[in-house]
């Protein structure tokens, strides 16, 4: 099978989106078959085989990623050239728009997946709320264009069907693989990154995030100041990821009196950080603009159980009380949680075995048959005349 993957962003920026294609390519190449992503083009870039770079309008744009230019002319002579059995688009808009113009075009059946709850990050970026109210409005008319719809997790299907009117038959549960890299670290690599952090004797906790204001960071650091006051005892706290706002945070870090706890340490490669996932007692999440939380499969791949504020698309993969712990958006909660689980080691290596056996089911090959699946249906369904939305007769 031939298949496109169309994006706004891709390496080397750093995101859920760019991670979660470059781990669909991979597992669908790895099951043999042939896959080009199109990606804007950045000055840091590294030339890969089979990702076309097409043109960039702005080098920075919101939240630090790039401006594509989805009016690009070479994105249709590449098109062209390769003779796809399916779209694969990942932004309703921008490329999004290119894609449903080439679907039409060349009668090529159009798949979408919903990664991001875009009213969210518009309500934390331009605090309009016209602008917030219009864009459930606009993925609604973008969705008609596409055959068939991928969700992360049931929680996003929900909402799918519920806020954008989507018919659940036209809706597949598609989530992000994990590669096989994050269940193979070796003790040696989790001893040295608590060495490296002087945490070999106190808990050590991370969190995996774009330092930005979609990411509700500023939550946890007070949540954390909170247990700091409460614990009483050292704890090493890694905060991995970089963003618009990290020197903020850094900041509000030390007026909170956690410069001695707390490490930013920056952007680490995706290929270098399954071990970090691996060293940690727990892995802190407060971001509630998630539509699944990659980095919270990849925390339970190390089997580090994961202490969360309750939101959408966490609260589909984090079992309270199994894997982890969920909270309220309430420091005070937060901190308590946090307290009771480091105190009470039985239950925290319960749910560390159970974190690991909830990672299976999503391995990288087994998302990449899933999706395989679904595209085949599709393309018998639309070469048969029929319409997309009876596809839930074949799954």
């Amino acid at each position: 099978m031939r298949i496109a993957l169309m994006t706004n962003n891709y390496k080397p920026f750093m995101g859920g989106v760019p991670i979660s294609i470059e781990r669909l390519k991979n597992g669908l190449e790895a099951l043999g078959h042939q896959v080009t992503v199109f990606a804007p083009t950045y000055e840091e870039q590294v030339e890969e085989e089979n990702v076309f770079r097409y043109a960039t309008c702005m080098k920075k744009f919101i939240g630090g990623i790039v401006l594509p230019n989805p009016f690009d002319k070479r994105i249709e002579e590449e098109f062209k050239k390769r003779n796809f059995d399916i779209i694969h688009v990942h932004h309703p808009m921008l490329i999004g728009r290119t894609a449903v113009y080439l679907s039409r075009k060349y009668n090529i059946p159009l798949t979408f997946t919903y990664h991001t709850r875009y009213e969210q990050y518009v309500e934390c970026y331009t605090k309009s709320k016209l602008i917030e109210k219009l864009t459930p409005l606009y993925l609604r008319a973008f969705l008609k264009h596409c055959h068939f719809v991928f969700a992360p997790t049931q929680g996003m299907k929900d909402y799918l069907v519920e806020v954008c009117k989507l018919y659940p038959e036209r809706i597949g549960i598609l989530p992000t693989g994990i590669e096989d890299a994050n269940f193979q670290v070796q003790e040696e690599e989790t001893a040295k990154i608590r060495e490296q952090y002087q945490s070999q004797n106190m808990p050590l906790l991370i969190t995996v995030s774009r330092m930005a204001q979609e990411k509700n960071v500023e939550f946890l650091l007070k949540s954390l100041a909170l247990f700091k006051r409460r614990w009483g005892k050292p704890f090493r706290m890694l905060m991995i990821g970089d963003g618009p706002d990290r020197e903020t945070y850094e900041r509000t870090a030390a007026d909170l009196g956690l410069a001695e706890e707390i490490r930013f340490t920056g952007k680490i490669p995706n290929q270098e950080i399954a071990p970090y996932f691996a060293a940690a007692d727990g892995f802190l999440f407060a971001s509630k603009t998630e539509t699944q939380g990659i980095v919270i499969l990849e925390a339970f791949a190390g089997k580090t159980p994961v202490i969360a504020v309750e939101a959408s698309g966490v609260k589909d993969i984090v079992k309270s009380g199994y894997s982890g712990i969920l909270t309220e958006e309430d420091t005070e909660q937060f901190a308590g949680e946090l307290a009771s689980f480091l105190e009470n080691g039985q239950i925290r290596k319960r749910m560390e075995v159970c974190a690991g056996q909830s990672a299976l089911a999503y391995r990288e090959e087994a998302v990449a048959l899933r999706a395989v699946h679904y595209y085949n249906s599709v393309i018998n369904l639309t070469e048969g005349k029929e319409e997309a939305w009876k596809v839930n007769t074949v799954f």
